[in-house]
């Protein structure tokens, strides 16, 4: 049975995105070549959102990366005539985000490495 995690902020913006766009999940999910239960399941969080959907949201709805992760700013990326400043700046928002998302899946797969080994020793 797969495991119901709680709400995460991600999930809720996939969900005002969506909304924002005036789509329901059947149009959105077809847009982006999936099932309307696949982005159902995103936005119930029953299933972790990949880079590799964010990605493919930028793609097609040009997203904000720093909006989808942050809540930060426009829900989407409007290129502007900015400076390579502005452009360096974002780059390390963007750079930030995806360490910190990193480190937080390599937390996650320690623990799942000790839990795993915790219960072969268990199990002997």
């Amino acid at each position: 049975m797969a495991e119901i995690k709680e709400t995460t902020e991600a999930a809720e913006r996939l969900k005002i995105f969506r909304k924002a766009e005036k789509m329901g999940q059947e149009e959105f999910g077809k847009s982006l070549g999936l099932d309307h239960s696949v982005i159902s399941r995103y936005e119930n969080n029953r299933l972790n959102i990949p880079i590799d959907f964010v990605k493919k949201l930028h793609e097609v709805f040009n997203i904000s990366f720093e909006w989808f992760y942050t809540g930060k700013g426009n829900r989407k990326h409007t290129p502007e005539k900015a400076s390579l400043i502005k452009d360096i700046k974002t780059l390390e928002t963007n750079q930030q985000i995806l360490s910190q998302q990193v480190e937080s899946l390599k937390a996650e797969l320690l623990k799942l490495h000790r839990d795993f080994h915790a219960f072969k020793a268990n199990v002997k």
